[in-house]
C-alpha cells in the first residue's frame, strides 16, 4: 500500500531549519566557552598562587632580618615576629589569601592559625580556618612546591603549602614548632561569572528561538502566497486557460523565475494548442476536397450520369483525387512522426547514404511528374563519395515535395544542385525555379502548417520538408532569387544536412552491424 507522506508548511520548514541552526550555535558555543573557561579559571588561579608565592620572598627576607634571641628564643617570638613581618611588608600580593600556621612535631596534622587573627577580622579568620581545616583533613600538612586543588563545599579551591626554614642555625630552632604559609584561592566567582554568562546565553537563545519563529512566519507568508499563486496558475493551464501571471509580485528570485517560464510554457502551449486546433480543422477541410470529389464522380458513375467518355474522366479524377489524398494521409502520418521524434517518443532510423546516389534517385523518381507537365529539371549533382546519416524515405519525402512545390508554380524549368558546402561540413541540396518567385505575405509563414499560398490552398508539403531537416540535424530556407535590376526570377529552397566524416562513417557502421 502507499504511505500517505505528511506534508508540512513552508513555515515549519523554515522555523525547523532555523531551530537547528540556533541550537547547533547555542550548543557549540556553551561546549566551547565552558573548556575555555575552565582552562582559563585553571590559569589564572594558578596564576595568582604563583604571584602569591613571589611576593612571598619579600616576607621571607622580612622575617630573617628580624633581630631575635637566639639563646632564648620561643614559639611566641617566632610567632609575634611573622606577624610583624606580614603586617609589616608592603609587597604581600593581594592575589591570594595568605595564611600563617604552625604544628607541633607530636602532632603532624593539628595545626594552629597565627594569620589571620581574630582581631583583624572575625569573617576572614573563621573562612580561613574552615579552608585549612578542609585542606588539613583530607590532604595533610604537606610542602609540594605545586598547586593542588580540593573541592570544599562544592567551590574548587586551588592552594599551596610553603614551609619556613630556620637556616643556617637550624639546629638553635629545633625545639620549635613547624612554621607553614598556605596560599589558597577560591574559583567560586569566577565560575559564578560563567554560570551567569550561560544563564545569559539561554536567555539569548530562548529570545532567538522566539524571533526566529516570528521571522520564519514572515518570510513563509509571501513564499506561501507565491507558491499558491503558481500552483492555481498551473490548473488554470490544465483547463485551457494560457492567460499569463503578473510576475512583479512573486517573493523571491527563483520564484519570479520560475514564473516567468510557467509563462512563456504557458504561451508556447497556447500557440501549440492554436497550432493544433488550427491543424485540425484546416486537414479535415483538405481531406474533405478530395473525399468530396470522389464521392461525387463515383455517385454520377453509379447512377449512370456520365456517358462512356465522361465516365472515363470521371474515373481519372476519383484516381487522381485518391492519389492526392493518399500523398496527403501520408505527409500527415510523417510529420506526426517527425513531432513524436523531437518529443522523444519516437527514434527515426537512420543510416549511413551515399549523397550522389541519394539525389539520382529522388531525380528519377520525380522525373515522370516533369514529363507529364513538359517541364524541364536541370541538375547538377557532385560526383564526390559523401554520406550523410539519414532515414532515406524521409529525405526522399522531403525532396519530392520541394520538387513538388517548384514545378507547380515553374513556368519552364526547375534546376537541382547537389553538393558539398564551402565550410566541408554540410551537403547542400538547393532546388529552384523561374516562376514568380515567393509571395511577400507568404515568406515569413512558407514552412507553417497549412500555410495559406498565392493560390488559396493550403498544404504541410514545407512544413513537413522542415520537420525532417530538422531531425536530420540540418537547416532549411526559401527565398526569391533576382535579377541584376532586382526582379524576381524564380524561387529558390536551400537545404544543408550535416554531412558524416569517415571517421564517424566507420563507427556507425560498426554500430549497424
Amino acid at each position: 500500500m502507499r504511505k500517505n507522506n505528511i506534508k508540512l508548511p513552508i513555515a515549519i520548514h523554515l522555523y525547523a531549519t532555523f531551530l537547528i541552526v540556533i541550537l547547533m550555535m547555542a550548543l557549540s558555543l556553551l561546549f566551547i566557552s565552558r573548556n575555555i573557561i575552565s582552562t582559563y579559571i585553571t590559569q589564572e588561579c594558578n596564576k595568582r598562587i604563583d604571584n602569591a608565592v613571589k611576593s612571598c620572598q619579600s616576607l621571607a627576607e622580612t622575617f630573617t632580618s628580624t633581630e631575635l634571641d637566639i639563646n632564648n628564643i620561643t614559639d611566641s617570638d617566632v610567632g609575634n615576629s611573622l606577624l610583624n613581618a606580614i603586617v609589616s611588608s608592603a609587597d604581600i600580593s593581594n592575589e591570594a589569601t595568605i595564611a600563617l600556621i604552625y604544628t607541633n612535631e607530636d602532632s603532624e596534622n593539628t595545626y594552629n592559625l597565627l594569620w589571620p587573627t581574630r582581631s583583624y577580622s572575625i569573617s576572614s579568620y573563621n573562612a580561613t580556618n574552615h579552608v585549612l581545616s578542609e585542606i588539613t583533613t583530607n590532604n595533610g600538612i604537606s610542602v609540594t612546591g605545586e598547586n593542588q586543588t580540593i573541592n570544599i563545599d562544592g567551590s574548587i579551591f586551588f592552594y599551596r603549602m610553603l614551609g619556613i626554614e630556620f637556616s643556617p642555625e637550624k639546629n638553635v630552632y629545633e625545639h620549635l614548632s613547624n612554621y607553614y604559609i598556605v596560599l589558597f584561592v577560591n574559583s567560586r566567582p569566577y565560575y559564578s561569572l560563567a554560570e551567569s554568562l550561560s544563564s545569559a546565553l539561554i536567555q539569548v537563545v530562548l529570545i532567538i528561538i522566539i524571533l526566529a519563529g516570528l521571522l520564519s512566519l514572515f518570510n513563509s507568508i509571501p513564499l506561501f502566497v507565491s507558491t499558491r499563486k503558481l500552483s492555481e496558475f498551473s490548473k488554470r493551464i490544465g483547463r485551457g486557460d494560457y492567460r499569463p501571471i503578473n510576475t512583479e509580485n512573486t517573493a523571491s528570485r527563483e520564484l519570479t523565475d520560475l514564473s516567468i517560464q510557467m509563462n512563456n510554457m504557458a504561451q508556447k502551449l497556447e500557440k501549440s494548442d492554436l497550432e493544433q486546433k488550427t491543424f485540425f480543422q484546416n486537414a479535415s477541410h483538405e481531406l474533405r476536397t478530395p473525399l468530396m470529389s470522389i464521392q461525387g464522380y463515383a455517385e454520377g458513375i453509379k447512377y449512370g450520369v456520365f456517358d462512356n467518355e465522361e465516365k472515363d474522366k470521371a474515373v481519372d479524377v476519383i484516381i487522381d483525387e485518391t492519389e492526392r489524398l493518399t500523398t496527403m494521409v501520408s505527409n500527415l502520418l510523417t510529420i506526426s512522426k517527425m513531432d513524436m521524434a523531437k518529443s522523444g517518443d519516437y527514434t527515426v532510423k537512420k543510416t549511413l547514404i551515399n549523397c550522389q546516389e541519394l539525389a539520382e534517385d529522388a531525380i528519377d523518381k520525380v522525373r515522370g511528374h516533369f514529363i507529364h507537365e513538359d517541364k524541364e529539371l536541370i541538375n547538377d549533382i557532385t560526383k564526390e563519395d559523401l554520406y550523410i546519416y539519414a532515414n532515406e524515405p524521409d529525405i526522399f519525402r522531403m525532396l519530392e515535395n520541394i520538387f513538388s512545390n517548384c514545378l507547380r508554380y515553374c513556368k519552364t524549368r526547375v534546376s537541382f544542385i547537389c553538393q558539398k558546402d564551402k565550410s566541408g561540413k554540410y551537403i547542400d541540396f538547393t532546388i529552384f525555379d523561374d516562376g514568380p518567385g515567393i509571395s511577400e505575405d507568404v515568406i515569413d509563414k512558407l514552412f507553417d502548417r497549412f500555410a495559406t499560398g498565392t493560390a488559396g490552398k493550403h498544404g504541410i508539403g514545407l512544413a513537413l520538408a522542415k520537420s525532417i531537416v530538422e531531425e536530420h540535424k540540418g537547416t532549411i530556407k526559401g527565398y526569391n532569387l533576382k535579377d541584376d535590376d532586382d526582379s524576381v526570377k524564380g524561387a529558390c529552397f536551400e537545404i544543408m544536412i550535416p554531412l558524416v566524416t569517415k571517421k564517424d562513417q566507420l563507427t556507425k557502421l560498426n554500430q549497424e552491424s
